[in-house]
């Protein structure tokens, strides 16, 4: 695998977690149900998988698009292939990203 695939890997890993979440209480919820011990706390529940489905698809597409525009738009890589992190304030006020791969900071233009 090469080191841009297991950085996809790795961005995609939370979204797939929130997914199996989603179904795990999917498959959990109704036989909770069945329980009466465990049906009041089944019904406070019962949003839960589609709140998981919900955040796993956000964040799998927020994935794809920082993906896509690493790879063919504004070029937010840094010259070690790296994808770079959000903006934040950096020292004497400027906004800088910084590279998880190697540490690097780059700034803002202008």
């Amino acid at each position: 695998m090469r080191r841009w695939d297991g950085k996809a890997v790795r961005a995609y890993l939370p979204a797939v977690f929130a997914l199996g979440v989603a179904y795990a209480s999917s498959l959990v919820l109704p036989q909770w149900q069945a329980d009466p011990a465990r049906a009041g706390m089944a019904s406070l529940l019962g949003w839960l998988p589609y709140v998981a489905l919900a955040i796993a698809a956000a964040m799998g597409a927020w994935v794809s698009v920082r993906l896509w525009r690493a790879q063919y738009g504004t070029g937010l890589v840094c010259e070690c292939g790296g994808l770079l992190g959000s903006e934040r304030r950096g020292r004497r006020g400027a906004w800088v990203r910084r590279c998880p791969a190697c540490g690097r900071q780059w700034k803002r233009p202008g």
